[in-house]
């Protein structure tokens, strides 16, 4: 199967000149910034654990400090709820994806095949953990929590606006087609992951990524000139 992607020169590709960031400010205790970074690292990873085993609600946070081996007290100078945990948990993931955007467009990666290589990786994994992810996603439905998955969503799509813009070299603030691709794309990951759920887990997840994948390029195909064919 072959998977039509376009193909742009090197400034299409790279994208418009980044101004550098500014020099981050100097730690006054470096090592003892960097211990309080790997113990809130620690915390935040025991949170996801145990909000996939054993639900939102179950999950307290003396359970939580416990299985990041941390007293009680330190857990709370770090976050004050579970509400704040579960921020930071989606803010790992835009860290983690902000960075994985920034460094496929420095080298040129067309989006739509990063985004097919991410969603298609994202398949492969709910299927070798197939529960504990089914109850991670479940946190999706906490009320209390939609606020921070919102924020995380348009995040997502903000990304891959920006990653798309700058591939076709266009400004997104006054061509729109980047958002629209980017909301479909995004869009087609949740309808492959909501039939899945629907089937009963029945449902062939990657194929079905897959699908709607190539559904997607097809409607975004006269966005981009140049095309040539990519292995699926």
């Amino acid at each position: 199967m072959k998977w039509q992607v376009a193909r742009h020169g090197a400034r299409g590709a790279l994208g418009r000149a980044v101004t550098a960031p500014a020099p981050a400010p100097i730690e006054r205790f470096p090592r003892r910034a960097a211990s309080k970074r790997r113990t809130r690292a620690r915390i935040v990873d025991a949170a996801r654990k145990l909000f996939a085993e054993l639900g939102y609600d179950d999950a307290t946070m003396a359970a939580i400090a416990e299985r990041a081996d941390v007293h009680v007290t330190t857990l709370f100078t770090h976050f004050r709820s579970k509400r704040e945990l579960t921020e930071a948990l989606a803010e790992a993931a835009l860290a983690w994806l902000d960075e994985a955007v920034a460094a496929h467009r420095a080298r040129g990666v067309p989006p739509l095949i990063f985004w097919r290589d991410l969603v298609l990786r994202a398949s492969d994994a709910y299927a070798r953990d197939a529960d504990s992810l089914m109850q991670g996603r479940a946190l999706l439905a906490e009320p209390e929590l939609l606020p921070a998955w919102l924020r995380y969503e348009r995040r997502q799509i903000a990304l891959m606006e920006e990653y798309i813009a700058a591939y076709l070299n266009v400004d997104s603030a006054r061509d729109r087609r980047p958002r629209m691709a980017a909301a479909m794309l995004i869009g087609g990951g949740i309808l492959a992951y909501d039939a899945w759920t629907t089937s009963g887990r029945r449902l062939d997840l990657r194929a079905e990524n897959m699908s709607l994948l190539e559904a997607a390029h097809a409607l975004l195909a006269p966005l981009f000139d140049d095309s040539t064919g990519v292995d699926a």
